[in-house]
This record gives C-alpha cells, sequence and structure tokens, in this order.
C-alpha cells in the first residue's frame, strides 16, 4: 500500500568519538583522489543496530529521521462479529473492507458488479460516497485487461485463484485517507480452511478471494488510478507466490516473506513496465533527491516512508531497474518463481534468490569488487549475502556513474544519491553517505573498520577502499568526551574499577608510547574476538570483567576475550565472557568526571570507544619518547635480572626482532644512539 501518513521523529545525537589507526600502516591516513566519495556500510540491514560511523566529516548537526509503515499489514480483523456473507440477487455480494485505515477496523459492506471482463470483476458500494463514473470504471476495465493483466502476469506471474474463475475482484470504495490510493490485503488470499486456524473467532469475517481495493477520492486522477492496479496487483502475485512455497507449507500465518522492501519496488516497478516514465512522472525521483533520510545514509533494505517523503519508492524502485538491467526482464518472475519452487525455509532469503540470477562469470567479477575483511564477512553470514552486499555496492556506484554496461550500469538516468553534508553519522546496513569533495578526500581516522570509501572522478570509480581491522598489536582503548580525550587506564584503582586517564594523541589519531600514560594494551587476536592485555608489576593482567563489582571492566588476571559490536544508539557493545556489556565513557554531574564502566547509570554521559594504535619508538624501551644510553641500560638490567620491561617495552627494546630480550638488543640500541645504525 502507498503512502500511508504515519509519523514517528527520533532525534539522533552525533556522538564525539575518537580517531583510530588502520591494520598494517602506522596510521589510517588514506587519501583518495576523486571528486565525489562514496561512503558504503556493506554490513546487512538490522534496525536494531545503527550500523558503522563514517568518521567525523564536518559540523557537527543533529538529525531527525521520520519513519511510517507502508505496507498494509492488519493483522486479525477487528469486527463486529456479524459474520454472515454472500452473493445476493442483482450481481450485488457482500464484502469486508477496512473502514478505518488507523484503526484497522472492518466492516461489512455490499457492492455492486460495475464492470466485468476476463479477468476481474470492477464493484462499486451500494451506498452513497465518492464512487467511480460509469465511464471512469469502462477505462479501468480496459487498461486492467489489455496493459495491466497481460504485464504483471508477463514479468511476475500468475496469482492465487481461490474463485476457480481466474478473475481479480476490483473493490472501488471510498477510503478515510486522502494519500492512500489503494492496498491489497494479505489476508484475502487465505482459504477458507486456513483461516479457521490463524483466526477461528473472526473467521467469517475474511473475503478468502483475490482482491484489491483502489480508494475512489482518486476519480479523475487516471494515472494514479491505473499505476495503483498494476501496483496492487503485483503484491497479490508475490504473496501469491510466498503461500505456494513448499517451504511456507507448514508456516501458516507466518509464512517468510519476500522483504518491503524488495516487494515495494517490484510494485513499482510494475507500475513503470505498464506506463513508461509513470514513477518520474508522479514525482518519486525528485522525493528521492530530496530525501533526508536517504541523503544521510538509509539502506536500500529499509523501507521508511512516509507522505511527506516518498523517496523509498524511489530507491527500491531504482534497485530493481538495476537488477532488470543486469539479468534481464526475466528476473522477476524468476526471483518469484525460486520462491514459489523453494522447499526449505532456510532458503527464503533474497540474498539466495538474487544470487540464482546470477551467471558463474557475474559472481566472480562481483567478489573481486572489493574485499570487505574477516569481521564483516563473519557478520553477513553466508556467501549470499556477501555477494548481495558487494552487488548493491555495485548499485550504489552506478547511481553516481550510469555507465552504458557492465556493474555501474543501472539502466536509468534518473538523479543520483543526494550529497550529504552533515558531520559524520553511523551508515545502516546498505546505506551509503555521498561526499562532494573537489579533488581529494582523506578517510577519517575515527571511521569504523569495514567500511568502503569508494573514490569517483570523471565517471569512473578513481579507488575501492576498506577501512580495515586492527591487528594484533598495542592499544589503548579511548573516547571523548566533552572535547578531551581520555583512555582506559591499564592499571587498576584502588576499588578496581578501570580510571579515566587523560590523553593527548597525535594528529593523525595514533598515540606515542611515551604519552600512553600506562593505558596500553595489546591486543591479540583469537578464534573468538580479540584478548585485550598488559603487563604490570602484578605481572600479565587482562582487561576483563570484574569479579568484584559486577558490571564493571578492571585489569585483573581474568583473560577476558572482547567482540566489538554496536548499540542501536551508536556506541559500542564489548561481549566478554559471555557477558554483554558496555563500554561507556561515564561521568555523573555530581562526582564529575567519572570512569569507563559497561551499563546505564542516571545522569549518565556516554561517548563512544575507540581504538588506538600505540606508536612505540624502535629502541625505546623505557618509552619515554627519547633514545638514549638509558634505554641500553635497562635492557642490559632486564637481561641479568635487575629490571623488568612490560609488552611495550619488550616490543621497544627488541630491536633486532627475534622475539627476545638480549645484550645484542642492548648495543644495537647503543648503535642507534650514536647514529652508527639506522
Amino acid at each position: 500500500m502507498k503512502r500511508i501518513v504515519s509519523f514517528f521523529f527520533a532525534a539522533i545525537l552525533l556522538l564525539a568519538v575518537l580517531p583510530h589507526a588502520a591494520i598494517g600502516e602506522e596510521t589510517q591516513s588514506h587519501t583518495i583522489d576523486a571528486d565525489r566519495v562514496l561512503i558504503y556500510n556493506p554490513l546487512a540491514y538490522d534496525p536494531e543496530n545503527k550500523g558503522l560511523f563514517s568518521g567525523t566529516i564536518a559540523k557537527q548537526q543533529a538529525d531527525a529521521e521520520p519513519t511510517g509503515d507502508p505496507l498494509f499489514t492488519p493483522g486479525p480483523h477487528k469486527t463486529g462479529r456479524d459474520l454472515s456473507r454472500g452473493r445476493k440477487e442483482g450481481g450485488t455480494q457482500d464484502f469486508w473492507v477496512c473502514a478505518d485505515l488507523v484503526t484497522y477496523r472492518y466492516d461489512k459492506r455490499t457492492f455492486r458488479i460495475a464492470a466485468e471482463g476476463e479477468h476481474c470483476r470492477i464493484w462499486t458500494p451500494e451506498e452513497d460516497g465518492i464512487r467511480f463514473t460509469d465511464e471512469q470504471t469502462a477505462a479501468m476495465l480496459e487498461q486492467f485487461e489489455t496493459v495491466v493483466y497481460p504485464s504483471d502476469t508477463a514479468y511476475f506471474g500468475g496469482f492465487r485463484d481461490l474463485s476457480g474463475d481466474g478473475k481479480l475482484e476490483i473493490l472501488t470504495y471510498e477510503m478515510n485517507s486522502t494519500s492512500v490510493c489503494g492496498f491489497f490485503d494479505s489476508y484475502d488470499l487465505y482459504t477458507r480452511e486456513e483461516i479457521a486456524v490463524i483466526d477461528p473467532d473472526d473467521a467469517g469475517s475474511y473475503n478468502c478471494l483475490p482482491i484489491i481495493n483502489v480508494n475512489t477520492r482518486m476519480a479523475n486522477r487516471d494515472a494514479i488510478v491505473y499505476g495503483t492496479l498494476a501496483h496492487e496487483f503485483q503484491h497479490l502475485i508475490l504473496r501469491s507466490a510466498v503461500l505456494a512455497s513448499p517451504a511456507n507449507a507448514d508456516l501458516l500465518g507466518s509464512e517468510r516473506t519476500i522483504g518491503v522492501w524488495l516487494n515495494e519496488g517490484f510494485s513499482m516497478a510494475a507500475e513503470e513496465l505498464c506506463y513508461p516514465g509513470s514513477v518520474a512522472e508522479q514525482g518519486y525521483m525528485d522525493a528521492l533527491a530530496r530525501s533526508d533520510k536517504i541523503r544521510s545514509g538509509m539502506s536500500y533494505r529499509h523501507f521508511d516512508a512516509t507522505a511527506t517523503d516518498v523517496g523509498a519508492y524511489a530507491l527500491s524502485f531504482l534497485f530493481t531497474e538495476y537488477l532488470r538491467n543486469q539479468f534481464g526482464d526475466g528476473v522477476f518472475q524468476k526471483i518469484l518463481g525460486y520462491w514459489r519452487d523453494a522447499e526449505l525455509p532456510e532458503s527464503l532469503t533474497e540474498a539466495q534468490a538474487i544470487r540464482t540470477q546470477m551467471t558463474e562469470a557475474q559472481i566472480g567479477s562481483l567478489q573481486s569488487l572489493c574485499t570487505y575483511g574477516e569481521t564483516i564477512d563473519t557478520q553477513l553470514g553466508s556467501d549470499e549475502e556477501i555477494l548481495l552486499s558487494k552487488l548493491a555496492l555495485a548499485f550504489r556506484i552506478a547511481m553516481q556513474l550510469k555507465q552504458p554496461e557492465g556493474w555501474y550500469a543501472i539502466g536509468s538516468s534518473e538523479p543520483d544519491l543526494p550529497a550529504y553534508t552533515g558531520s559524520g553519522r553511523s551508515i545502516e546496513g546498505g546505506g551509503a553517505l555521498l561526499i562532494e569533495c573537489g579533488g581529494s578526500f582523506t578517510v577519517p581516522a575515527d571511521a569504523d573498520s569495514g567500511l568502503v570509501f569508494v573514490g569517483l572522478t570523471d565517471g569512473a570509480v578513481s579507488e575501492i577502499y576498506t577501512v580495515p581491522e586492527p591487528e594484533e598489536g598495542f592499544y589503548i582503548i579511548a573516547a571523548a568526551y566533552q572535547g578531551k580525550w581520555y583512555a582506559i587506564s591499564a592499571k587498576p584503582a584502588e576499588d578496581r574499577i578501570l580510571e579515566a586517564v587523560p590523553i593527548v594523541p597525535n594528529a593523525d589519531g595514533t598515540i606515542d608510547a611515551a604519552n600512553a600514560n600506562g593505558a596500553i594494551f595489546r591486543a591479540v587476536r583469537t578464534e573468538n574476538g580479540f584478548r585485550f592485555e598488559c603487563r604490570n608489576a602484578g605481572g600479565t593482567q587482562y582487561l576483563s570483567r570484574s569479579t568484584d563489582t559486577g558490571q564493571a571492566m578492571s585489569v585483573s588476571e581474568r583473560d577476558g576475550v572482547f567482540r566489538w559490536t554496536h548499540f542501536a544508539d551508536g556506541s559500542d557493545r564489548l561481549q566478554a565472557d559471555g557477558f554483554y556489556g558496555r563500554a561507556i565513557l561515564y561521568g555523573g554531574y555530581q562526582r564529575g568526571f567519572g570512569y569507563f564502566a559497561p551499563g546505564f547509570f542516571e545522569n549518565a554521559s556516554f561517548a563512544k570507544p575507540r581504538l588506538l594504535r600505540v606508536i612505540v619508538m624502535r629502541g625505546d624501551a623505557n618509552l619515554d619518547g627519547k633514545l638514549t644510553a638509558g634505554d641500553a641500560a635497562l635492557v642490559l638490567r632486564t637481561v641479568v635480572g635487575l629490571s623488568s620491561m612490560d609488552g611495550p617495552m619488550c616490543a621497544a627494546g627488541d630491536v633486532d626482532g627475534d622475539g627476545e630480550i638480549t645484550a645484542a638488543d642492548a648495543a644495537k640500541i647503543l648503535r642507534l644512539v650514536i647514529q652508527l645504525e639506522f
């Protein structure tokens, strides 16, 4: 159903964050030569997860995001329980219709046949109200029989014929909305036996016939009426495919269906195939160019449309245009055919359905488009989802380049993704930001690992760069708070709660060991994530959930393995030893600046934690930021057991790289001091 008016505003506070360094580099400073840069989140859309942070791009600003419910999904009927119905004399019949599109209340109304053709019957209500004239009804019948029916069935397939005569019932009546053109109620496609199981109390209030509903308030707007016929008929065909699937046989009432984003895209494509140019003529492309949600990185898989922002329809439509351009006119029929024939519920995903449309050559070339990295691939979870993610990346690029052929050809000359001018934000999985940069763009040091940055210049891709994951090495865990930067200390306070230590990072987002102030952790990759460990007077200790303070973290002898994921509000989550907590910066108003700890607190202020790579100077064994004879002396004292060195010290003092601290390292340090070695 199109354009239901429904608003929900959520204010998004953009959090201050810290830069972090890249794998295999001294810093994460990476510059792309390009006129425009596309920032893409390769993960699948997850409504519970805001996504990956783009990095700080420009001046901070807040965003308001309206949301709506575009598909008609009322659930069980709400009726007056007068469940009698049936064909009456004089060509009339009772139907249950949604009398109130706000409360989803159903009433029984009597309709008469206004026109009938080979593939449909058009009904008009007996009671007074806005209705189509006889001439308008005749024109509707002609359009359905000669344009809509042959086009929709050719491109999408047949429908569930519950009446047995191959005819669609088109109910026309006045609806209590001027923005709803029409709708299809999926419950109309269940048999009486199925409805008796799904809703036994109100089983008699379902039509159990293939029906689409058209709002007579659209009278005298022929283009909208005819487009609505094509749009809603596609929804009915798609639902028919879902109900026909053997994989859904045991899922009565909760069948696995195609996502709203693709379902609506198919229906927009149905309109365009019937009436070329209609999508642009109705203003959808203009809406896409104006849409703040799409401009700010809304996922192509997040169908969010309201009466004031219908750009999501255009985005979904463009994706289906892209599919048709890449895989041929039969792609929609084949995708729905895959759904109709699927044997196993777990096979019912859009990713697998789209994967079946690709040749092995196409799969190989798409896989080589770019590399995501182990963490992103793991979170995507399957080869099909990885492939769909890369296809969506190619689609985003194609929206900008519109090349004549290849993965960057979209088959449309419609507007680009509108450029983003905000400060940076969390991008939804499958979402993208377009940045106008005029020749050069430096990837923000605080961009989340896994994000893809695509440089676009002169109608071509200049570079595709994926922000890498942290490698094993030395880091501090830090966050920004009220304009200042703080790190978790590697030395526990007396109450074993980790203190916040002020730090001064370098301009490139790294930090020198000399300035780390005891906040250095060694990040060691494990099978399940990262282990953060430090060495101090107590020996090797680990960043872990504290056994003493419950929800706090501390440095202890317990070996804690952490996974980094993201909360829906944009903050990070540290999962440690099965415990889900939040690595946040906490400052109580009554106590001034506080400490790092997971959880929610009253009057707390939050900031997003970051890993900052620690730069250790070769030979600077005492980590004072200078190379002196004192470093060689410390190494020698450690060799004979008179002193000890922690992990970062050992990394700096092991100048020959053999993994051991020996007198040979002390000798090399002395040679570096007097510049006999470089």
